[in-house]
């Protein structure tokens, strides 16, 4: 009996995105971070559109690339080899997948909060939503894809250090929270009770 033998060729993408805000590939993070702080100065301080350092940038790729094809053609006199630059199926399948499985991921969540979590998990979401239309009022759109690219930079980091301190605090929160809205709810269930006993007690004087 021959043995099957199965090899994962799909690639790492989730790992390398993962890698990348874990800043565990340090090279690769730095280079997102500084083409990202390149292009927002470009666009905010220095007054250029998207659509001309995007013009820039691609002029500059296939600048490079013909040089270095007319380099290679003149001193060994071969044809560049661009099968590396082909996207194989495997990766379109794999990037397809994770665009599924991330939307999915984003109805889910939206079902979850909305008719499942707790009033808790309802009123932070609805504040965190309040506070970014607010922070969008005050920022244009590629400050506001900056400041979000750094935080999700940043942000992971931190909270692969002190992750366990910080949900702790948010535990003591919810904990606190949730104590607070029981409390209020007891009173004010106890001064409906004391007004409806009040107003049947006036009926029954009044009969």
């Amino acid at each position: 009996m021959a043995n099957d033998v199965t090899k994962d060729t799909s690639p790492k993408s989730e790992d390398t995105l993962e890698d990348i805000y874990l800043w565990r590939r340090k090279k690769l993070a730095f280079s997102v971070l500084f083409v990202s702080t390149a292009t927002w100065v470009l666009v905010n301080i220095y007054g250029f559109s998207s659509i001309t350092i995007v013009s820039w940038a691609a002029m500059a790729i296939v600048s490079m690339i013909f040089l270095w094809g007319s380099l290679l053609r003149l001193l060994s006199k071969v044809e560049p080899d661009l099968s590396g630059l082909e996207l194989s199926d495997e990766f379109v399948a794999e990037t397809v997948r994770s665009c599924r499985k991330l939307m999915e991921e984003m109805v889910r969540w939206m079902f979850r909060v909305s008719a499942e979590s707790e009033w808790f998990v309802f009123a932070r979401t609805i504040l965190g939503f309040w506070i970014l239309s607010r922070i969008g009022n005050l920022l244009d759109f590629h400050t506001f894809l900056f400041i979000g690219l750094v935080i999700g930079l940043t942000v992971p980091k931190l909270w692969e250090k002190n992750g366990d301190r910080l949900q702790k605090l948010s535990r003591n929160l919810k904990d606190r929270s949730n104590e607070a809205y029981n409390n209020s709810r007891e009173k004010i269930l106890k001064m409906k009770n004391k007004l409806q006993h009040g107003t049947e007690e006036k009926v029954k004087k009044a009969e």
